[in-house]
């Protein structure tokens, strides 16, 4: 495990996520640290998913309808806030932690 606080809270707050079977818009409570994005239904207490930082292949901008998407091997998760500039601090955010993890880990 490395030294430096990477599981500091970077940035937490609420978006919303479409569904992967329902895709009707879910409103979620969001935890960025250095190594993950978690997301919850209810309180912090047990995630209801984990996106690790070092699977996501990309993060996209903001398309027209206001959703940007997270990019995994497995999924890509599709997300929207309340206003865009939000979601760009949230991109912003999401990109900086995935270039300092990849900083990090071994070649």
């Amino acid at each position: 495990m490395s030294s430096g606080g990477s599981l500091q809270t970077l940035k937490e707050g609420t978006l919303y996520k479409r569904g992967k079977i329902n895709t009707e818009w879910r409103q979620r409570q969001f935890v960025l640290n250095g190594k993950q994005l978690s997301y919850f239904k209810g309180g912090r207490h047990v995630p209801s998913g984990i996106i690790e930082l070092r699977e996501v292949r990309r993060v996209s901008d903001i398309n027209a309808d206001g959703i940007f998407q997270i990019e995994t091997p497995v999924r890509t998760f599709d997300i929207r806030g309340e206003t865009r500039d939000d979601l760009q601090t949230w991109i912003d955010a999401i990109r900086d932690a995935k270039s300092k993890l990849n900083q990090t880990l071994p070649k």
